[in-house]
């Protein structure tokens, strides 16, 4: 058992915790139980120094209080438009900033999977890509859909990887394009943290120089994915995809100031190998 001092729990608390955390865990768990009375006095004593905080009602649990944060640098602002592209010339009609997410939401079977593929044939051997993929449908159809479009996924460098939740903790590289097929709600019940989901691979993504598209599911009919409006808080811009059909939902950025994408849409064709969009056609003004 670890002795217990003020100096340590403090050190513990501003270098090892990580969120939030019960105070048994202080000192990795370590300290004896005959002194928890005495580590509740020093846990008071450290959230009056503002060294930590009770969490609400949440009865022995405290989270660390950050000081360290600095400002932000705008002296060497970067390009605003990240280097890629998009299927259907979408960023001809909004921005894709550095260090945002954007989201394709698509029904069963809408070709949401598609449009990510396709997205990678479009920036291939251009710029870093990583696919963070469940691998549904298992690795030979996912090579016969690269090899549709002429990328051997045999002979080129490997960067398709199986990640099923947690994708946050794989956001870690500069100048990445992240793609992620798909995020669903952990044992398909949990919709509301789909939001929360997003929202943290947004905040690994700021100062990386990278940019993440993700692909949600969604109902048929409905615009927005499984997890409703809180999926719509971060991405810089949000598509919707039925069959045969693709919808912007909302851009935060338009690339015209005189014209917003919002709700603008398209039809399209969908070829057999689910690897390209064909016959694609406005279908009528935005809203």
């Amino acid at each position: 058992m670890a002795k217990l001092s003020k100096y340590d729990v403090k050190n513990w608390i501003e270098t090892v915790a990580s969120g939030e955390f019960h105070y048994k865990d202080a000192l990795d768990g370590r300290v004896d139980p005959l002194s928890y009375g005495h580590l509740r006095k020093i846990m008071h004593e450290l959230c009056v120094e503002e060294v930590c905080e009770t969490i609400g009602r949440r009865d022995g649990f405290y989270r660390p209080i950050e000081n360290g944060v600095r400002p932000v640098d705008f002296k060497n602002l970067r390009q605003r438009d990240y280097p890629v592209k998009l299927p259907f010339d979408l960023l001809n009609y909004f921005r894709f900033y550095p260090d945002t997410v954007g989201v394709v939401a698509g029904s069963k079977s809408s070709g949401k999977t598609g449009f990510i593929f396709r997205t990678i044939k479009l920036n291939f051997g251009k710029i870093k890509m990583k696919l963070l993929s469940n691998l549904e449908g298992g690795r030979e159809m996912i090579y016969d859909r690269f090899l549709a479009m002429d990328i051997d996924l045999a002979k080129e460098e490997q960067f398709i990887y199986p990640v099923h939740d947690n994708y946050h903790d794989y956001i870690k590289d500069n100048d990445t394009f992240y793609l992620i097929d798909y995020i669903d709600a952990p044992d398909g019940t949990d919709f509301y943290l789909i939001g929360a989901m997003v929202k943290k691979i947004d905040k690994k993504l700021q100062g990386l120089n990278s940019v993440a598209l993700i692909g949600l599911q969604k109902p048929f009919g409905r615009d927005t994915a499984f997890g409703g409006e809180q999926t719509l808080k971060n991405p810089t811009f949000y598509l919707a995809m039925d069959s045969n059909k693709l919808k912007v939902l909302d851009a935060k950025v338009p690339a015209n100031k005189n014209f917003h994408p919002k709700n603008m849409q398209w039809t399209f064709k969908y070829d057999e190998a689910g690897t390209n969009f064909w016959d694609i056609k406005r279908s009528y003004e935005v809203d």
